[in-house]
């Protein structure tokens, strides 16, 4: 197994000076739609920025019409020691028009003190368990040790490629310090002020699992085999899982998934990729159901499924959201099953070149963000919305 970080952020914390060089460059984006965005993530590919070189990337910065310097990452996606791209967050209003600019800094100030941030790890204390976390939400999948134990009847072992929901109600990191004081005795499944898992995964899908589709039915993939860290935050943080091969009817169907989750989101996003001997068809992400006594709703049209359902003195509302083009089937049903795998609604999508990508995630009303049904269901109506009319960005030199 392979272990790969890179980690690299700009921090702002104060007004400066713009302009350290005569080479900048105009940032213009444009919401075009009558919805406001929050935490908006701005991604510009820095191949598009010819007048730096790339040994001149890591000194790059952002700045808003007000000279002041707007946090920022670089992110190295492929891992060749040269930035990829460079990402920042901004918010607009319904069909508002916003301009940056970009520009070379001899000086970059680092902050790694950051309280709200994005963050994963492997958690080996804990098995070995994957965990990451943003401002919002948190969630967990499971290792090959975890399998190991399960298929060797010690405790602790589970064969699952289920997401667990960490649900926390701070919008500081909680990652590191629930698993600390787990070891401790002091278990995360209770909530000691900053949230709890009471989040039952098992071998369902828990939150945005999925399952290979075939003749009607559903082929899961088990424990992730390998990880390997891409980006690690403040902004975004994106890694890789790889899990062992499917086999369905004699075909053998390897998965690979990379998570990226931003900060502000509710919601992470999934493109997962296969490689097989035949061409599939069909994934199906789930979303578990537990007893069954939740509200289970979807909208064919905006690609999105929703449960909302009673958890730890409170609600939670879980959901998945694709591209509405891809949808090809909708299951609801929410009759509880003795195989516990089945206990789950779907949202079926089309693989296209043996991939397809969806988002998938939670709000729980004691973190006070939602307080219904309803308006969980609105907030995925109003992402799906979104995510399929993304911001347009225009850059010049200047």
């Amino acid at each position: 197994m392979k272990h790969h970080f890179f980690i690299l952020f700009i921090a702002c914390f104060s007004l400066i000076s713009c302009q350290e060089t005569d080479t900048f460059y105009t940032i213009t984006t444009v919401n075009d739609t009558k919805l406001k965005r929050e935490k908006e993530t701005i991604e510009i590919q820095l191949k598009n920025l010819p007048e730096f070189s790339k040994e001149e990337y890591n000194n790059l910065s952002i700045f808003d019409t007000k000279n002041n310097l707007v946090l920022s990452q670089l992110i190295d996606i492929d891992q060749d020691s040269i930035q990829d791209y460079i990402i920042f967050q901004t918010d607009f209003n319904a069909n508002e028009t916003k301009k940056f600019t970009l520009t070379y800094q001899k000086e970059v100030q680092i902050n790694n003190k950051i309280d709200l941030r994005t963050f994963c790890r492997i958690v080996p204390e804990r098995i070995d368990d994957f965990a990451w976390e943003n401002d919002k939400v948190a969630f967990r999948t499971y290792g090959p040790k975890c399998q190991q134990l399960f298929e060797e009847g010690k405790p602790g072992g589970l064969i699952s490629s289920g997401i667990d929901c960490w649900t926390k109600k701070v919008n500081y990191p909680i990652i590191n310090k629930w698993y600390a004081n787990h070891q401790k005795g002091v278990s995360y499944h209770e909530d000691h002020g900053e949230g709890l898992d009471a989040y039952h995964v098992g071998t369902t899908r828990g939150c945005g699992g999925i399952a290979l589709v075939n003749n009607n039915s559903y082929f899961l993939s088990e424990n992730f085999v390998s990880w390997k860290v891409l980006a690690n935050g403040p902004i975004r943080s994106i890694f890789e899982l790889k899990y062992p091969p499917v086999v369905i009817d004699n075909m053998h169907a390897t998965e690979t998934k990379r998570i990226t989750l931003d900060l502000g989101s509710n919601l992470y996003h999934c493109s997962v990729s296969y490689k097989s001997e035949n061409t599939l068809d069909t994934i199906a992400i789930g979303v578990t159901l537990h007893k069954g006594k939740g509200k289970a709703n979807s909208n064919k049209a905006e690609g999105w499924l929703s449960y909302w359902e009673p958890y730890a003195n409170s609600n939670l509302g879980t959901g998945v959201i694709v591209t509405p083009k891809s949808v090809s089937n909708i299951v609801l049903d929410t009759i509880i099953k003795e195989d516990e795998s089945l206990n789950n609604i779907w949202i079926h999508s089309k693989l296209i070149h043996q991939s397809a990508s969806y988002w998938s995630g939670y709000g729980w009303q004691s973190a006070g963000d939602f307080n219904s049904a309803q308006e969980w269901e609105n907030y995925l109506s109003k992402q799906s919305r979104l995510k399929n009319n993304s911001i347009k960005i225009q850059i010049s030199k200047n």
